[in-house]
């Protein structure tokens, strides 16, 4: 299903924190952090917030890392960044920090911020990395509003969500979850309380899709939909892999078809400009 991004879970908790790229200056870092390398080649990269501002993740690679730190909504895909040595695509790192304090959510009761701002630091410290925004004209889709009258599709609508946020000790309210959901081997997905740039970010990484999403739907709301359509790949275990077939795939409109029919709005494929994050510097972490 979605090849080379940030896998789904990741994309749920991490992505739309909005870090812009630069001369690096330090933030909020971690307590403690520890970076080891790990000798696997195909498991899939897990981050698990843990009690007490705990972190840990497991099996990332520093690409990943670099796109979760700096932009995870405008840089969408691995050909977006520009840049460094090939071992930052393929050697894996294992991450356990700790933060002074809770990694408590975003105002949107979603993502915790600071964690954002932490892990930048940690691959500035750690990994030596330097790196900046530029734009670069690559082949992309561009998502707009079909309509000429901007009407929504049947199933999207304007969000009035409020976005549950979780208390240190506390259970969330499970039915006021925000972010994406997918099922029917990502045929099918429900989305609470997302922005445009999101919706552009979360198909991007569709194998169908397989280039960066421009977001110009001028759509400033945030969004709730869902959408049904034949998805003709799975997610690979092995992330080196190709994407496998989808064996439960069933007859139904495709995912350009889907989105106008269903969201009323389109991709439109395009040379155009799209946000690039060129890597100046990057070393193998220091020791612990």
């Amino acid at each position: 299903m979605r090849r080379l991004i940030l896998p789904l879970g990741l994309i749920v908790l991490l992505a739309a924190i909005g870090s812009s790229a630069g001369q690096p200056q330090k933030g909020e870092s971690f307590e403690v952090a520890s970076v080891k390398p790990n000798a696997a080649t195909d498991v899939p990269e897990a981050v698990q917030l843990l009690p007490s501002g705990g972190l840990r993740m497991t099996g990332f690679r520093l690409l990943t890392l670099l796109r979760v730190a700096y932009a995870s909504t405008t840089i969408q895909r691995n050909e977006q960044i520009v840049g460094g040595p090939a071992w930052i695509a393929s050697d894996r790192f294992d991450i356990v920090a700790k933060a002074n304090g809770e990694l408590t959510p975003d105002a949107e009761g979603r993502r915790p911020q600071r964690l954002i701002e932490m892990l930048k630091t940690l691959l500035e410290d750690r990994f030596a990395v330097r790196a900046h925004m530029d734009t670069r004209k690559l082949p992309a889709f561009v998502l707009r509003v079909a309509s000429r009258d901007g009407r929504f599709g049947p199933k999207l609508k304007v969000s009035t969500l409020e976005c549950a946020r979780p208390v240190a000790g506390t259970r969330a309210d499970p039915d006021r979850w925000c972010g994406f959901r997918s099922s029917n081997g990502g045929g099918a997905v429900t989305a609470r309380h997302v922005t445009m740039a999101e919706v552009a970010a979360y198909f991007a990484g569709y194998t169908i899709v397989g280039r960066p999403i421009v977001d110009k739907t001028e759509l400033k709301d945030r969004y709730d939909f869902s959408v049904e359509f034949v998805n003709a790949f799975i997610e690979n275990p092995n992330p080196n892999a190709p994407p496998i077939a989808n064996p439960n795939a069933d007859s139904g409109p495709s995912l350009f078809t889907a989105l106008t029919e269903q969201l009323g709005l389109t991709l439109q494929s395009e040379n155009t400009m799209v946000p690039v994050l060129v890597i100046d510097r990057v070393e193998h972490p220091t020791p612990d």
